[in-house]
């Protein structure tokens, strides 16, 4: 049944993602694909309405994936919200209980160098899964229809204006005003209306 698939398959993403919803996307990636529960664009879609709604960006996307999953099925309307039910308690489910126990025992687990020397290990991976993230995202962004087939023709294939924005959005959210960077909900407002005029009303291709 696909709700015990989409339960167990979340449950895993929440049990083994270390470092936040960004580090999820590599495995996020890797079964929506395995079980053509999406598409790139659909899911890259999904990231960005994530990052822009309120919440955590882990929980967010597990809803929505879960809402389209579920909607597929025969249950329509409500397939959707079961859908979105359960991937969203899979994915906090493991959190939920591995942060009662560490709670419960954080005394022991603060002072445990062995505790510590895993973790200290699994920082650098976990700066890997990101980098993985926004490279694969970014590369989809800005190269949408690149193929190495078609290397001669990766100029004409390329997304200059997402590319622009890009370099302009990164520095942008470095930018201190009064001690304080710009607040990444004013950046996404900001990058939404220029999408509406460039994309929108001056109808520029993606």
């Amino acid at each position: 049944m696909i709700f015990l698939q989409l339960f167990w398959e979340y449950f895993k993403i929440g049990l083994f993602t270390i470092g936040g919803g960004y580090a999820m996307l590599p495995l996020v990636t890797q079964i929506v694909a395995k079980h053509s529960w999406l598409d790139e664009q659909q899911l890259i879609e999904f990231i960005g309405v994530a990052e822009s709604t309120p919440g955590p960006f882990a929980i967010n996307l597990a809803t929505f994936v879960g809402n389209t999953v579920g909607a597929s099925t025969s249950l329509g309307v409500w397939g959707g919200l079961l859908g979105s039910l359960v991937a969203t308690v899979a994915v906090v489910l493991p959190s939920l209980v591995i942060i009662i126990v560490v709670t419960l025992l954080y005394d022991k687990f603060r002072t445990n160098r062995y505790v510590q020397a895993a973790l200290s290990g699994i920082r650098p991976v976990v700066v890997g899964l990101i980098l993985s993230a926004v490279l694969s995202v970014g590369a989809k962004v800005i190269l949408p229809d690149f193929s190495f087939k078609h290397i001669a023709e990766g100029a004409d294939r390329f997304n200059w204006i997402s590319l622009v924005l890009v370099a302009a959005f990164v520095p942008l959210s470095q930018i201190r005003i009064k001690g304080k960077k710009i607040h990444p909900i004013y950046l996404i407002l900001f990058s939404a209306a220029l999408g509406l005029i460039i994309f929108g009303a001056f109808g520029v291709q993606q």
